[in-house]
């Protein structure tokens, strides 16, 4: 998975301005996923990448890295040869 389009996608889904977010990232540490931020990104990984998650399996989701594991599962950003 090309990590670097998949971090920039998820800074974007969840509005935030002024950096990317990194693997490193929770719920506590960007301030733009709260419960809004979650309805956006379960939004966008339907809209673009056909992964349908419920609003259950989102809210046990505390970490970018985990998103970055269901988007690998999505096969959303595969590497570029």
């Amino acid at each position: 998975m090309d990590r670097s389009k998949a971090l920039q996608w998820i800074t974007e889904a969840l509005g935030v301005q002024g950096r990317i977010v990194g693997l490193e990232d929770t719920r506590d540490s960007v301030g733009e996923w709260d419960s809004l931020g979650s309805l956006l990104l379960i939004s966008k990984l339907e809209e673009d990448h056909s992964v349908v998650i419920s609003a259950d399996e989102i809210a046990a989701i505390k970490s970018v890295k985990q998103i970055c594991e269901l988007l690998e599962k999505a096969n959303a950003f595969p590497i570029s040869r």
